[in-house]
């Protein structure tokens, strides 16, 4: 199974937008307006969700949910209640229906919270923060009904290469300790396209799923090859596993750039009993085009 990737491109052609909020205009507008905008804005995140959910049920695709569903919600100074908004009886029931969708459509649900996120940071407050955010996150997949474990990921970076990887390993894992149990749960850990954290690295200090990524394999290598270090992560989840997939884009310098669409066919072992988010720009035409690539009806690579 193929997940889309938080934005459907042609849900947005037709006006099916997320929409955010910075704190810089928030601060600007009287309390009372900023809360009114914020919140019709929160309402549009979620009825956009719903839309998108209803998108992937009919392609039979999970879907990765967006990570800025409440845009400002986890900032600190702007001291905010979901209870205070206008919209919030409204907010709870698009809520509700996204939750009857999951469950009636059985859509594999998963988030990817931003790289901001560091578990294993020196710093007390970093790890705080991030702590908020995570449980943030674990609410929000449950509020949308998401099982409480594996199935419904919540992916993250170590991010943090300072110091011997077995003492980073472990104030992650202390600071995943301090998290809610929406978190603990479901939390897994995903291998880096620069730094030192390997899949072959990741499996030696961490006893939690790990989300292999192949491209940011391909940009940070091992001594494994690819179909080695997906059969490592495989192994590591003790449901089906959810894997990243995209390619480098072939017109920019950068190997980490995202291609819009595919152009090869994957590595060997690629089509072992895996769901995978698909990580290419052009995102639903993107899934479509994989899709057919691995299903032989078209042949990019013939090209």
């Amino acid at each position: 199974m193929y997940s889309l990737c938080c934005i459907s491109n042609s849900l947005a052609n037709d006006g099916h937008k997320f929409q955010t909020m910075t704190w810089h205009r928030f601060s600007q507008l009287p309390r009372e307006e900023a809360e009114a905008i914020l919140s019709a804005r929160t309402l549009n995140n979620i009825r956009v969700t719903y839309e998108v959910l209803k998108h992937c049920a009919d392609n039979d695709w999970g879907y990765r949910v967006s990570s800025s569903l409440f845009p400002l919600l986890t900032y600190d100074v702007a001291d905010l209640k979901l209870a205070h908004y206008p919209d919030w009886v409204d907010i709870q029931a698009a809520l509700a229906d996204c939750n009857y969708l999951i469950h009636t459509k059985m859509i594999r649900v998963s988030c990817h919270p931003d790289q901001f996120n560091v578990l294993a940071s020196e710093g007390k407050h970093n790890v705080s923060k991030t702590i908020k955010e995570l449980n943030h996150q674990g609410w929000v997949m449950d509020m949308l009904g998401s099982p409480s474990d594996y199935r419904s990921p919540i992916n993250i970076h170590v991010n943090n290469t300072k110091g011997d990887p077995a003492d980073i390993a472990a104030r992650f894992m202390s600071g995943l300790a301090k998290c809610d149990e929406s978190v603990r749960s479901r939390l897994v850990v995903e291998n880096e396209d620069k730094g030192i954290w390997t899949p072959k690295l990741l499996a030696e200090h961490f006893d939690i799923p790990i989300t292999y990524d192949n491209l940011h394999h391909k940009c940070l290598p091992d001594d494994l090859t690819q179909e080695q270090a997906h059969r490592l992560c495989y192994h590591t989840w003790p449901c089906k596993p959810l894997f990243h997939y995209s390619e480098s884009h072939p017109d920019k310098p950068n190997p980490r750039s995202h291609a819009d669409m595919p152009s090869e066919l994957p590595y060997e072992g690629f089509c072992m009993p895996v769901d995978y988010d698909v990580e290419l720009k052009s995102k639903d035409a993107a899934i479509e085009a994989f899709a057919n690539l691995l299903d032989g009806e078209t042949s990019l690579r013939s090209n």
